[in-house]
């Protein structure tokens, strides 16, 4: 070989190795990079603005912003850092750096000082200052990649952005808080489920009275905990794959368990009491199931508080897997449930009952029942509870086939929206030995292989969430306020294959109108829109026949000016 033909080689060699270095670059390095760029102009030299100077190593960059007070007075006093890990909204960085047109909840007060770079210099691109928030929601870590910059180009520059969920207004500052947990941006069919503690700043000992979750369609499910002392010292800041094998279910306290946006208003008298330096931990489980789109998701959670001191209960909340107690011997979480992929029906039944013994993190003897509700994925066609007796199946008390206010019996447990129950007043239930509840959930697997307890919706799950009271409400009130329906609704099969019957039963006769809409918000096909007589109805959608993609799409039912959704998932054939 030539030297010429030699050095050609190792030239292309140096470029491939160099594009790979690119390509591979961690979060933080692109964020060094992005600053070195484009603020060193003024945060460098001999009198760097703001005392802060950024013309410095990579190691030296993040000592100077991460966990670092700003020196504006105004930022100091919100209790801002410069960086502070995992928490975008407490960052001076981050509200320096916003535009209106990337997140207009970044604002700066007169006093903040103004946006950064100044004019006439350009502000960041929407996709860079996306890198900095990404890389302080998930903790600003020094190495790694929280982010792909590839899947923010696609949202932010390239049109694929999908449609986001819209901030509800907060609770005014004297009654309580709002908490956003994102956005995190999955790229087309992504999946994944993240943790993340966050500290409250109340300053005091609090009761809350009222919790509401705002979040994505598309979400499987947002849970809401409060963590124990000591999981707080060892979980690290930002967000956390659920690869990490840390339960909170079985380690922590829940406060609510959320698979549709909604309000929990707790009875009168009834309050969860949280001291002073409360941790919480948010649980959001997200899918996009878009074939081409961009999906940031997105989880506002309202917090209503009251003085400590004035309920008359405090209310407790529990998340029960099957085969609880076995998971405090060691045994795996959810180990009892194993399904067969036989295509034929498998129920499995648990008692739950909690023994006098010291370390139990339940109260034993009465507990008195406010809120029950269920969880399976998708292979779940039942779920049922009854009251213990003697460890037989006793009074039900919950039934899976009614719809998710619990109004009425729709003849179909929908998996993804399962039954709440309120209890108005409370119920008693003796949580003892000898007592207790017995769930029972019911599943088909005609997959291709046997199914065990999992975290995506392809494995599955088996648990009941309990909200209850240690002692009796001397008041009683309404405890929910969400409008009902009197008419059933079903999509089956869901998720599907070809086709899918969409099923509604009128009981007189009404307006009725059925479209479908994709996760644009666009109707891709209207099905009905006529009067109807009483009877049983049926419908035929398939995206397949229209030319259209797999993937999510909204079914909406409106009968005489009510109106129920559903989603439906067409899977490739």
């Amino acid at each position: 070989m030539n030297k010429y033909k030699w050095l050609s080689h190792a030239f292309v060699a140096l470029i491939l190795m160099w594009t790979t270095n690119l390509h591979a670059q961690s979060t933080f390095q692109e964020v060094y990079n992005i600053i070195q760029t484009k603020c060193t102009g003024c945060h460098g030299g001999d009198s760097p603005q703001g005392n802060l100077d950024l013309d410095l190593s990579e190691a030296g960059v993040y000592n100077a912003l991460v966990g670092t007070n700003p020196t504006n007075p105004s930022a100091l006093s919100k209790g801002y850092k410069l960086a502070d890990p995992g928490y975008p909204e407490r960052s001076y960085l981050l509200h320096k750096l916003a535009t209106a047109d990337w997140d207009n909840s970044f604002s700066l007060e007169v006093a903040d000082g103004n946006t950064m770079p100044p004019s006439p210099l350009p502000a960041l691109s929407e996709v860079e200052i996306e890198l900095f928030r990404q890389w302080i929601m998930f903790g600003t870590p020094q190495s790694g990649t929280v982010v792909d910059r590839s899947v923010l180009e696609d949202y932010y520059e390239n049109g694929l952005a999908l449609p986001g969920v819209t901030a509800p207004p907060a609770p005014d500052p004297s009654e309580g808080i709002q908490i956003r947990l994102g956005p995190i941006f999955l790229a087309p069919l992504q999946e994944e489920e993240y943790f993340k503690k966050h500290l409250l700043d109340f300053g005091e000992n609090v009761e809350v009275t009222k919790t509401s979750v705002d979040f994505n369609d598309e979400s499987h499910h947002f849970i809401l905990y409060q963590l124990s002392n000591g999981n707080a010292q060892s979980y690290a800041e930002g967000l956390r794959n659920i690869d990490s094998g840390e339960f909170s279910m079985t380690s922590n306290s829940s406060i609510g368990v959320w698979q549709n946006s909604d309000e929990f208003r707790l009875p009168e008298g009834a309050a969860y009491k949280w001291p002073q330096g409360t941790h919480l931990d948010l649980n959001f489980h997200v899918k996009n199931y878009s074939p081409e789109g961009v999906l940031a998701c997105d989880a506002y959670i309202n917090i209503n508080t009251q003085e400590d001191g004035i309920a008359e209960q405090e209310m407790f909340s529990v998340i029960i897997p099957i085969n609880l107690f076995e998971t405090f011997l060691g045994e795996p979480i959810g180990n009892g449930l194993v399904i067969p992929n036989d295509g034929e029906e498998h129920v499995f039944s648990d008692l739950f009952a909690v023994p006098p013994v010291p370390g139990i993190p339940f109260p034993s003897g009465d507990w008195y029942l406010w809120q029950l509700s269920s969880h399976t994925h998708a292979r779940g066609i039942d779920y049922d509870i009854y009251i213990s007796d003697g460890g037989e199946p006793g009074e039900q008390i919950y039934e899976g086939f009614y719809n998710f206010n619990y109004t009425f019996n729709q003849g179909f447990f929908d998996w993804e929206h399962p039954a709440i129950r309120y209890f108005e007043p409370l119920k008693k239930v003796d949580m003892s030995l000898g007592g207790g509840l017995i769930q029972e959930a019911t599943y088909i697997n005609d997959g291709p292989e046997p199914l065990e307890w999992g975290y995506t919706t392809d494995d599955e799950m088996m648990l009941m969430t309990i909200q209850f009271t240690a002692g009796p409400l001397s008041s009683s009130t309404p405890v929910v306020e969400t409008a009902s329906t009197d008419f059933s609704f079903t999509a089956s099969p869901n998720p599907y294959q070809g086709h899918t019957s969409i099923s509604y039963q009128l009981n007189e006769k009404a307006q009725v109108s059925l479209e479908v809409f994709n996760v644009l918000g666009e109707r891709v096909q209207l099905l009905v829109d006529e009067k109807q007589a009483a009877g049983k109805y049926q419908q035929t959608f398939s995206a397949e026949a229209l030319g259209l993609p797999a993937g999510m799409y909204l079914v909406n039912l409106t009968i005489d000016g009510q109106k129920i959704s559903k989603k439906i998932i067409e899977m490739n054939n």
